[in-house]
């Protein structure tokens, strides 16, 4: 195989790799606050853990799939799925990957922007006004306090027209399965009207007693930076074969 082929197959996958730039996983790195706990999963495993996150976007729409083996009605003790939060502004916890952010909690954590109710599908906006009372919070009877489980609908603000959406038919219904809550958000919804000029986001979720707490930062990638490393090599196999 000639260079320049190889070359111009290099740029190919490349450009491949560039279409699908905007997907990326966001592993379960953080722990949180806690009065009485401040490990990973509490409690079970085959019913508590959060896997992971895998996120991507279009033009139109943030896709958020959260991988957990917790449904509801997995222990009996009538904990919910709790809701998924989101930032706009980038991702700001209290504390280090290191410590896995374990000083993290509402009171000196990301303060997030809305919230989509995963039983409705409706989005929320959060004001920073009295901003912990638009919240529903793990209590004392849960392994970590003041963490944020869900939006109070009562008090924070419904987003007008917003088409957001929850899809919770993938979720596990066996104890030990891995299972998939899937969020849609209009990027409308969030104000945002091409995500590729907004660089960084922050996602929340956990089920409402906060046994397992996943948190983390999507950098959406600057746009045609691997489109131009592509065309890059495909000139660069041109000159090695005009030389040739």
């Amino acid at each position: 195989m000639s260079s320049f082929t190889k070359s111009t197959l290099a740029a190919l996958a490349i450009g491949v790799a560039a279409a699908s730039a905007n997907a990326a996983t966001i592993n379960d790195g953080y722990n949180g606050a806690g009065l009485s706990y401040n490990g990973d999963v509490y409690g079970n495993a085959d019913i508590y853990q959060v896997d992971r996150m895998e996120v991507s976007y279009d033009a139109n729409n943030l896709y958020v799939n959260v991988y957990t083996n917790f449904f509801e009605g997995a222990d009996s003790l009538g904990h919910k799925f709790g809701d998924l939060f989101i930032s706009t502004n980038g991702w700001n916890p209290n504390g280090t990957a290191a410590n896995r952010y374990g000083t993290d909690d509402v009171s000196n954590g990301e303060h997030w922007e809305y919230a989509l109710d995963s039983t409705t599908g409706d989005l929320y906006s959060l004001s920073e006004v009295d901003y912990a009372s638009q919240l529903v919070l793990s209590g004392p009877g849960s392994v970590r306090v003041n963490q944020e489980v869900g939006v109070r609908t009562d008090a924070a603000s419904l987003v007008a027209g917003e088409t957001s959406s929850t899809d919770l038919s993938g979720a596990s219904n066996t104890i030990g399965n891995l299972g998939v809550l899937s969020f849609t958000i209009t990027l409308a919804d969030l104000g945002i009207t091409d995500l590729s000029k907004s660089t960084a986001l922050g996602l929340r979720w956990t089920m409402t007693c906060a046994n397992d707490v996943i948190e983390g930062g999507y950098n959406v990638p600057e746009p045609g930076t691997l489109a131009m490393l592509g065309l890059g090599l495909v000139g660069l196999g041109l000159s090695r074969r005009k030389k040739a």
